[in-house]
C-alpha cells in the first residue's frame, strides 16, 4: 500500500505533478480546494477550473481517489454551517455555481478516512480530531472512527459540531473541530489511542509537523505514506519566507 496526500489545494495546481511522480494505491485529499490566497496570484475562477479537475479524477477513479471536507468547503456544502462559520475568503461573487458542484457532488465528499497501513492505523482528515473536541461532543459524535465522523453529515447536532473553532483560531471553545483544529490544539490534545492522525488546515511557513502522534502537511507540497511508515515530500516545498500569513 502505497497513499499519495494532498494537503490544501486552495487553487494550486502542485496535485497535478504530485500524480506524475509515481504510482499510488490510493490518492487522499486534505479538503480546501477554492478560496485561494490573493497573494499567491490565484483567482477564484482559477480556483474553480482547478477544483472541477478534481472532481473529474474523482469520477474517473472513484475507489482510489478521496476528496475531504475542509472549513471552506463545507461553506458551500451546507448553508447551515455557512451560517454559523462562513469563511473570511468566502467566494460571494461565485458562490452558487460553488455550491451547485459541491452540492450536485455530494456523495464525493467525506470528513475523514482510515487506512492501515504496515500494521498501523490511520486516521486522515482536514484539522484532526482532538480530545477536548470529542469529549464536548460525544453523544453527538460517538466514536472517533471514520464512519461515525462521516455521519456528523448527516444531522444539524452534527454539523453544528463541525463549526466549533477553538481558541487557537480566536474562537469560544477549548479546540476546534475535525475541520478547524489548528495543529498547536493537536499538539497538547491527548492522542487518540493506536491512531496516527494526518491532516492539513494548519499552513506551515517552510516545512511539515511530524511527531509521533500526528502530521500536518499544509506547506503547499504533496506527501506519500508507504508501508514503513514514513512520510516523504513528493513535490517541493515552496516556503514563504517573507510572505503574510493568513488564518
Amino acid at each position: 500500500m502505497k497513499i499519495l496526500i494532498i494537503p490544501d489545494v486552495h487553487g494550486r495546481s502542485f496535485w497535478k505533478t504530485a500524480l506524475q511522480k509515481g504510482k499510488y494505491d490510493k490518492v487522499i485529499f486534505l479538503g480546501d480546494y477554492v478560496d485561494p490566497y490573493e497573494l499567491e496570484e490565484v483567482t477564484n475562477p482559477m480556483a474553480i477550473a482547478n477544483f472541477k479537475e478534481i472532481l473529474s479524477l474523482k469520477a474517473s477513479h472513484p475507489d482510489k481517489v478521496i476528496l475531504l471536507l475542509g472549513n471552506h468547503d463545507l461553506c458551500y456544502l451546507s448553508a447551515h454551517y455557512c451560517a454559523i462559520a462562513k469563511s473570511d475568503r468566502y467566494d460571494n461573487e461565485n458562490q452558487e455555481e460553488l455550491k451547485h458542484l459541491y452540492r450536485s457532488q455530494k456523495g464525493f465528499f467525506k470528513l475523514a478516512h482510515e487506512e492501515t497501513i504496515g500494521g498501523n492505523h490511520y486516521l486522515f482528515s482536514h484539522a484532526g480530531v482532538t480530545q477536548p473536541w470529542f469529549n464536548l461532543n460525544k453523544k453527538v459524535i460517538g466514536m472517533t472512527d471514520a464512519v461515525h465522523l462521516n455521519g456528523l453529515l448527516k444531522s444539524k447536532k452534527g454539523i453544528e459540531t463541525l463549526t466549533q473553532v477553538g481558541e487557537a483560531r480566536y474562537g469560544n471553545y477549548l479546540t476546534g473541530s475535525i475541520v478547524w483544529a489548528d495543529s498547536d490544539e493537536l499538539a497538547i490534545s491527548d492522542p487518540i489511542p493506536n491512531t496516527y492522525q494526518i491532516v492539513g488546515h494548519s499552513m506551515q511557513y517552510d516545512e511539515p509537523i511530524i511527531t509521533d502522534k500526528f502530521a500536518c502537511l499544509d506547506c503547499r507540497a504533496a506527501f506519500s505514506l508507504g508501508e514503513d511508515g514514513k512520510i516523504k515530500p513528493v513535490t517541493e516545498i515552496t516556503p514563504y519566507d517573507e510572505w503574510i500569513y493568513y488564518l
